[in-house]
């Protein structure tokens, strides 16, 4: 099953994303092509596997690991590269890159790679190419974009520890574009009507490290002017703390303001720096101060705990910290000095930070917890039994009044591989449907699809037992596309067309597995992606009415928690025996033996059976009788036989007898399995027996999965006990 799923997976994937790149001619088409050979090689895998040719076989395996090192492991390197050139560990990322391009022809590897060395140029002080590539390109451009790429060509210089450089740059090209200041008066509550970019003339970023390359260079009166200014653009600003702390970190630590600097590199004031940058503030307002000693151990505190670009920093100032000697302030920096230093600490409360997809974690935790509680406390999840015990969807035990199953039945998946498959996609499609229409509405589409599919499942499925979250994925998945069909103008083209990749990943992988796997709920599927295309229509939070809509997501929001908190409660009261023995019963004619049973049974082919949990009761009279341990032994003799008629991969004898028969009975027991649509082993039971009864030697052949036998006896021996 695992191996299908795979080579489902690769089919997927990378018949998506194969032809994405091959529709791009000039980075991608060598990857594309790959990519679809690799499909073509899984698709005659899975020929192979229906016709049983096994050198067809070997293709699947070769496209199988071509797949997985095209779509799994060479992204994987790419971004453990953009994580070790994120920390300048450059060498470790150069590796990770030729590897994946190794794993990956033609997929991009080389721009990146490209990348990483123009980055490991700057930080090496080499830009004169960069700069030079952007003094050309300013050249044709129009007045704002060359001062962007002005602004740009300064941090470059900034960014390579090239200060006088900067310095220049910006005299000769920005500061003759920077206006005079325009300060607005900020109410409270009411949103500041100029931006900062207006008020500064630059970008706040380029400001601040301008400052601090004036205040690095020994023009701390240039760069109290500039602080001065950015303290007014800042006023009633939250947003504007975190250039506001850098700008007053830099000044005050040139100014060797040893106390200011020590509070803002203190506790949650320094919170977004690192400790190498903590200890190097405080090592340079140690050195602007005259401590050398002081200045000393900072810098080598810093040192330990700083690498690369910035480690040379570090080594610089320890190598000059001997000749450090007080910094004398003009009056102008001196008074900036007082200023800054009796007023507030700045708001490092920036605007508030988005808390991430709650929903997508909560629900995909959710998920994944109750396949990992129902494994532990109640056991594995392929058991029928167990599915019933823990709450799956079985009409039955519906009719008998446990309608909570409809709701529970979300959460119950059908072994790990169904989980697994439902947790990703609720984990892609949630973030993107959370991204989209937000937390209480994703929240409610997910419950009340989920509750959907439940109930067209109950009402039209064939299916016996019904569990997993697929139908509240595939309502996501509605829901994703009726926002972005009814409301395109409203997203960027280009985000649309790579969540689509996504989009079409997860609904080709859900439905191709539905149809490869029988025992897959197509229903619920159906009934949980028209709730939720219903839903986001009416929830829309770009749709008119918004505040009435999203009062009305919290509501169903909070409705469709509370009802799965209900239906937890239940599933957790409710025992076996419980929903076994729930409902009306009948007597029920089988071979001329009348037993009781609950009224949603059925007779079969002449057995008595319970098709969500296939228990099955086969019933046979002897009216020309040998003797009962005659007739008894004969009839045991051949259920091995009768067992692998009705398909089951093992029949053994049972080690232990689990299911006490009842007075009057005699029989034993025998081990079964059977496999299911997943491959995976079953573990069944038979209680075979024999009772005289009305003259007549009664035989039975009593099928139940292990679980039910082991966990509810009583209702097996029950069950023999009303024979007459």
């Amino acid at each position: 099953m695992y191996y299908e799923l795979g080579l489902v997976s690769v089919i997927v994937a990378g018949g998506y994303w194969g032809w994405f790149y091959l529709r791009r001619p000039n980075t991608g088409i060598l990857f594309g092509a790959l990519l679809l050979l690799s499909v073509a090689l899984c698709l005659l895998g899975m020929l192979g596997r229906e016709l049983d040719i096994g050198v067809l076989g070997g293709a699947g395996a070769i496209g199988l690991g071509a797949g997985t090192c095209f779509l799994v492991l060479a992204p994987l390197l790419r971004s453990l590269a953009r994580r070790f050139a994120a920390g300048e560990r450059d060498g470790l990322a150069s590796r990770c890159l030729d590897l994946a391009e190794v794993l990956a022809p033609g997929s991009g590897v080389g721009e990146e790679k490209a990348l990483l060395a123009a980055l490991r140029e700057i930080r090496d002080g080499h830009i004169e190419k960069t700069v030079a590539a952007l003094e050309q390109a300013r050249t044709g451009a129009r007045a704002g974009e060359r001062l962007a790429i002005d602004e740009r060509i300064v941090m470059l210089y900034l960014s390579a520890y090239r200060w006088a450089d900067g310095i220049a740059h910006a005299a000769a090209h920005l500061w003759p574009a920077v206006p005079a200041p325009r300060l607005a008066p900020v109410e409270v509550g009411i949103a500041t009507p100029i931006a900062m970019r207006q008020m500064l003339g630059l970008a706040p970023p380029v400001w601040v490290e301008l400052l601090g390359a004036y205040a690095r260079t020994g023009e701390l009166e240039r760069a109290a002017g500039m602080l001065v200014r950015l303290e007014d653009a800042s006023a009633g600003r939250p947003d504007a703390g975190i250039w506001l702390h850098r700008a007053r970190l830099l000044f005050l630590a040139h100014a060797g303001r040893v106390a200011a600097v020590a509070q803002l590199t203190a506790g949650r004031r320094a919170r977004h720096l690192g400790a190498a940058a903590a200890s190097y503030w405080q090592g340079v307002a140690y050195e602007r101060h005259g401590d050398v000693a002081a200045a000393t151990a900072a810098y080598t505190r810093a040192q330990r705990k700083a690498r690369g670009k910035s480690r040379e920093l570090v080594e610089q100032a320890l190598a000059n910290v001997a000749t450090a000697a007080p910094v004398p302030l003009g009056p102008a920096a001196a008074a900036v000095v007082a200023r800054v230093e009796a007023a507030p600490p700045p708001d490092l409360a920036r605007a508030r930070r988005s808390r991430g997809p709650l929903a997508t974690y909560s629900l995909t935790a959710v998920v994944v917890g109750a396949t990992v509680a129902i494994s532990a406390l109640v056991g594995w999840s392929g058991d029928p039994g167990v599915l019933l015990r823990a709450g799956a969807m079985a009409r039955t035990q519906i009719h008998a009044g446990e309608w909570w199953r409809v709701i529970s039945c979300v959460f119950v998946h059908v072994g790990v591989p169904h989980m697994m498959l439902n947790a990703v996609s609720l984990w892609v499609l949630g973030r993107i449907c959370e991204e989209l229409l937000g937390t209480a509405r994703t929240l409610a589409i997910f419950m009340l699809a989920g509750i959907a599919g439940g109930v067209v499942s109950f009402l039209a499925s064939p299916a016996p037992l019904s569990a997993g979250a697929s139908g509240a994925v595939m309502g996501l998945l509605g829901a994703v596309f009726v926002e972005l069909t009814l409301h395109k103008a409203r997203y960027r083209a280009r985000w649309t067309r790579d969540l689509w990749g996504a989009v079409a990943i997860v609904t080709i992988a859900e439905i191709g597995f539905g149809f490869l796997f029988p025992v897959v709920d197509q229903w619920a599927h159906g009934g949980g992606l028209a709730a939720g295309a219903l839903l986001a229509a009416l929830l829309s939070p770009t749709a008119r009415a918004r505040p009435i809509r999203t009062y009305a997501a919290r509501v169903l929001a909070a409705a469709g928690v509370a009802a799965a908190v209900v239906a937890g409660v239940q599933v957790v009261r409710t025992s076996l025996d419980d929903s076994l023995a729930g409902g009306p019963r009948r007597a029920w004619n089988v071979a001329g033996v009348t037993l009781d049973a609950p009224a949603a049974w059925a007779i079969n082919d002449g057995e008595l059976v319970d098709d969500d949990i296939f228990l099955v009761v086969a019933l046979a009279r002897y009216d020309q009788s040998q003797g009962l341990d005659a007739d008894l032994a004969a009839y045991v003799a051949s259920e091995p036989e009768r067992a692998r008629d009705r398909k089951f991969s093992r029949v053994a004898p049972a080690v232990e007898r689990v299911v006490p028969l009842p007075v009057g009975w005699q029989g034993s027991e025998y081990e079964l399995a059977s496999d299911d649509p997943l491959g995976d082993a079953v573990p069944y039971r038979v209680i075979c027996a024999a009772k005289e009864i009305g003259g007549h030697v009664v035989l039975v052949s009593v099928y139940a999965p292990d679980s039910i036998a082991r966990t509810a006896p009583e209702i097996l021996s029950g069950l023999l006990a009303t024979a007459r």
